[in-house]
């Protein structure tokens, strides 16, 4: 499981879209998860074309599916291999892993419910991705801070995934910082994918 966090704009929606479109490149199945309203079938013909691929048969191995609640994504994780349309999935991005959280349990005075409730979700994603050999692509915004952006997801979602990926815009160009056991590394992004 690997999280992608960042502030608007800053590319987290363009790497869920370039994750599942490689992996329907590989000849894998993906599923795109869509919180936030941002899936659009064009982009995904858009980034291929960009990457000089035939896009017929790509969007037929993308499944997508649009979560309203937590509820329901929890339930989608859970059923995952229960589901014609998923069982086969090697891929899973969920474009934005908090919102439905932050939504239906809002405000500091929930905040134990809405980490404990986040917590079992992530963990039940990593029991699916151990069990199946799935991986995740999980997407989540920032909030300001006392000492600057921090994760919404906090230390629940830090100490379940593999690795974090803060994104930075910095002016034209998105910059990724990597930071898997405290080294960092810098990223370049364009509208073809990571350069």
């Amino acid at each position: 499981m690997v999280e992608f966090h960042g502030s608007s704009g800053s590319g987290k929606t363009q790497l869920a879209m370039q994750s599942v479109l490689c992996a329907a490149r590989s000849g894998a199945k993906a599923l795109f998860v869509d919180t936030e309203g941002t899936f659009r079938p064009e982009r995904i013909e858009r980034m291929s074309d960009a990457r000089g691929w035939k896009t017929e048969r790509l969007l037929e191995r993308i499944e997508y599916v649009r979560s309203d609640s937590y509820a329901e994504q929890a339930e989608l994780v859970r059923r995952m291999g229960k589901r014609d349309a998923t069982a086969s999935c090697r891929l899973v991005a969920i474009d934005t892993l908090t919102r439905n959280f932050s939504l239906e349990i809002p405000g500091r005075s929930n905040a134990a419910a809405r980490q404990g409730a986040l917590n079992l979700h992530l963990s039940e994603m990593a029991r699916d991705a151990f069990l199946n050999s799935r991986a995740y692509v999980l997407t989540d915004r920032v909030t300001f801070g006392p000492r600057g952006d921090t994760m919404i997801g906090g230390r629940t979602v830090s100490q379940l995934v593999d690795s974090t990926v803060l994104l930075q815009k910095s002016g034209k160009v998105v910059v990724a910082m990597v930071e898997p056991s405290g080294q960092s590394a810098r990223l370049q992004l364009d509208e073809r994918g990571v350069s």
